[in-house]
């Protein structure tokens, strides 16, 4: 059972208790929003303060997430060395972490413009309720992929602070949502038993390992057929070319997949897919810089 006293935390604690690392699935995103509002022009501040509200809200919604599945985690044994788990972080810490990371993601949409900080609470609404829909719904794979997704709005709002008429914006949306959603179905796969055991719902534990697998693959063809749409709004050989390597990179996550041997799942999950992002982005801001015209 976790050390209520939590007196070994340190900072390397810190950033594994939030998974500063799977920043590189929404970060790109987020950006990608901003480089569509913004074009040509640079703004460091904004830069800036996005970044300070997209890592703040990151580290609220694993915090939330990390303190809602308290219970069920401590009998995870693949969750064991967990910081909150061990007793590294006490729960009492944990909390008051969560209100700091959401203070400053409220400062930060506040110094953005006022119709991102009115719709913040919007925001970490999303991140209180996605845990609780494990208890609900196995379709809460989608729920969590859009608390994500809805970043590359969140980018160009902080720029624009009206909603968008472009379509792309909206298709881009999707299209993270279900990226994200398709490759989380793929990242429960170790805790099917346990999940299960503590009756929680997800897609493996409601369909099965095969058809949850075939879900995913499902959830990503979305993923890419969104991305291709956007190519008719962003008609350059470097978007072309990024969307071919995302689709490899999509296609070679679910071949490399074998359900019986964790490491591939975390390969699948993690490095396989820790590059679409990062493509993505650097498409869109070379068709800006370096117009490259179909």
């Amino acid at each position: 059972m976790p050390d209520v006293a939590g007196t070994h935390m340190n900072f390397r604690d810190i950033v594994d208790y939030i998974k500063l690392e799977h920043t590189v699935f929404d970060l790109p995103f987020i950006f990608t929003g901003y480089v569509i509002a913004a074009g040509r022009y640079i703004y460091p501040l904004k830069i800036v303060l996005i970044l300070i509200a997209a890592v703040s809200a990151r580290a609220s919604a694993m915090s939330i997430n990390r303190i809602e599945g308290l219970r069920y985690d401590v009998i995870n044994p693949r969750k064991k060395d967990w910081a909150l788990v061990s007793g590294r972080i006490s729960k009492r810490e944990a909390i008051l972490m969560t209100v700091f990371f959401v203070v400053v993601f409220e400062v930060s949409t506040y110094f953005l413009n006022r119709l991102v900080l009115i719709l913040s609470p919007l925001v970490i609404f999303l991140f209180l309720t996605d845990p609780l829909l494990k208890r609900i719904t196995p379709w809460r794979h989608i729920y969590m992929g859009s608390t994500i997704g809805v970043g590359v709005l969140a980018g160009y709002l902080a720029v624009i602070p009206s909603f968008p008429m472009d379509p792309s914006i909206y298709l881009i949306f999707i299209g993270s949502s279900f990226w994200i959603a398709g490759f989380d179905v793929i990242y429960v796969i170790p805790d099917i038993e346990y999940d299960k055991l503590n009756g929680l719902k997800t897609l493996m534990v409601r369909y099965g390992l095969k058809r949850g697998l075939q879900i995913s693959v499902i959830f990503h063809a979305i993923t890419l057929l969104s991305f291709w749409a956007v190519l008719f709004y962003v008609r350059t050989y470097w978007y072309l070319a990024a969307m071919i390597a995302i689709s490899f990179l999509v296609v070679y996550q679910h071949v490399i997949l074998d359900p019986s041997k964790p490491e591939t799942v975390r390969r699948s999950f993690f490095n396989a897919n820790s590059f679409i992002g990062f493509l993505y982005l650097i498409s869109l801001i070379l068709g800006i810089l370096l117009p490259a015209r179909l």
